[in-house]
């Protein structure tokens, strides 16, 4: 008897788990930079915040993302100058988002479908109002690969 309770405590915590909002665990004062941006400047704002990507904003709105992974293989690889680099120029445009209404289980299942580590919310006006990664789930005990 005692095992089936504690069955139902462990699907009661999941299905729970699984209608949190990511508005409620998301990052919300995210790191962004400007379209026009030089990686050289990039680079040096992502170091001081301690962070593996910045969003691409202009006037507010998501336009696209950048990782460190993207600045060594667009950049460094193709030995161009980080300083004359924008970042419009080597930015992921087509992205996967969610907004903050969106739940845990639907950004989990567009993650691991996706092979995603990372997604922006924005919200109906493309506004960038955060951003929600896989440590971010991973905290909650959800595996997104």
């Amino acid at each position: 008897m005692k095992r089936n309770a504690n069955a139902i405590n462990v699907i009661n915590r999941a299905s729970t788990a699984a209608n949190i909002k990511i508005k409620e665990i998301m990052t919300k004062n995210v790191v962004t930079i400007g379209t026009e941006e030089p990686v050289f400047n990039m680079v040096k704002k992502m170091i001081k915040s301690d962070v593996e990507c910045v969003p691409v904003t202009r006037l507010g709105k998501l336009r696209g993302l950048i990782t460190f992974r993207d600045i060594i293989r667009k950049v460094i690889y193709n030995q161009k100058d980080p300083k004359k680099v924008e970042a419009k120029d080597i930015m992921t445009k087509s992205l996967m988002t969610c907004t903050p209404d969106s739940t845990v289980i639907e950004v989990v299942k567009l993650m691991k479908n996706k092979k995603l580590r990372r997604i922006p919310v924005i919200d109906k006006n493309k506004k960038l109002v955060g951003l929600v990664t896989n440590f971010d789930l991973a905290i909650l005990g959800w595996d997104t690969e």
